[in-house]
């Protein structure tokens, strides 16, 4: 009845396997694009990015961790300020 032997067309089988590959192959691409796009390094774009090293903000950011306390903070900032 399917004749698959006389090359008269796919068997269910073939269809079956075709489909699979296609869809394993859309799967690959997609997994690809994706890892691609998670491993591209995020940058932030400000129209006025902050020094890194900004003394000021790493004296605030010190304070914020609990590194110093508020007397060594204000310290430090008016040596720092007074230098400006």
């Amino acid at each position: 009845m399917w004749n698959y032997g006389m090359g008269w067309g796919m068997g269910p089988a073939m269809w079956v396997i075709l489909a699979l590959g296609t869809i394993g192959f859309w799967a690959l691409v997609i997994w690809v694009v994706r890892e691609l796009v998670r491993a591209r390094p995020v940058t932030r774009e400000s129209s006025s990015p902050e020094p890194r090293d900004d003394p000021l903000r790493l004296l605030d950011e010190r304070l914020a961790r609990g590194e110093i306390d508020t007397e060594e903070y204000e310290r430090i900032r008016r040596v720092l300020t007074a230098k400006r």
